[in-house]
């Protein structure tokens, strides 16, 4: 009996611990690009190389690495990447805490992949923190990246200083926190 009883024992905690080994993995993302890692071989800065950095960016308390660009009329950074299968962007985007007691207009973020002639635009997203205080936070953006599957793609990251035909660059204080490709 005592035998049996031990045996149960241990069957049991083995089979916890095997559930809890696929609880924990299943909460790790599978990154296949870190943007952050690669930022060194992007193929493209613009204006300059000068016009960006990477730091360590907290918001509400949310610490990530950021790429951060600060008070340009327009920022471009591209990478040449090719897409695994089931792969996912994740970016969030911000602005430093400092930038939400400037008045201003805002950060226009954009994300373009280009393969071959064409140019896919898969979000344009507006961020004023000083005007709206739902802003002061990071936003975060998953955009599904499959159909590209197989193919290497120009992943480009833009921000303009303000919406289209204006050009206030106060407070503008911009950031792409920690982009990784990912595989779902």
């Amino acid at each position: 009996m005592n035998r049996n009883r031990t045996l149960l024992i241990v069957l049991a905690l083995v089979a916890i611990g095997v559930a809890a080994w696929f609880y924990m993995r299943r909460g790790r993302e599978n990154v296949a690009v870190d943007l952050i890692q690669q930022f060194a071989t992007a193929k493209e800065k613009r204006p300059s190389p000068d016009a960006f950095s990477i730091i360590d960016a907290t918001i509400n308390g949310q610490t990530k690495k950021a790429i951060f660009t600060k008070d340009q009329v327009g920022t471009r950074i591209k990478w040449d990447v090719s897409v695994p299968e089931n792969a996912w962007l994740n970016v969030s985007l911000g602005l430093k805490e400092e930038a939400w007691k400037m008045e201003g207009d805002g950060v226009l973020f954009r994300v373009l992949v280009t393969v071959g002639n064409t140019n896919d635009a898969l979000a344009s997203f507006q961020l004023n923190p000083f005007a709206n205080p739902s802003d002061r936070q990071w936003s975060d953006l998953t955009l599904d990246l499959s159909q590209y599957a197989g193919q290497t793609i120009e992943l480009i990251f833009l921000t303009n200083s303000s919406a289209p035909g204006a050009d206030n660059r106060n407070g503008d204080l911009a950031l792409w926190g920690d982009p990784r490709i990912i595989i779902r």
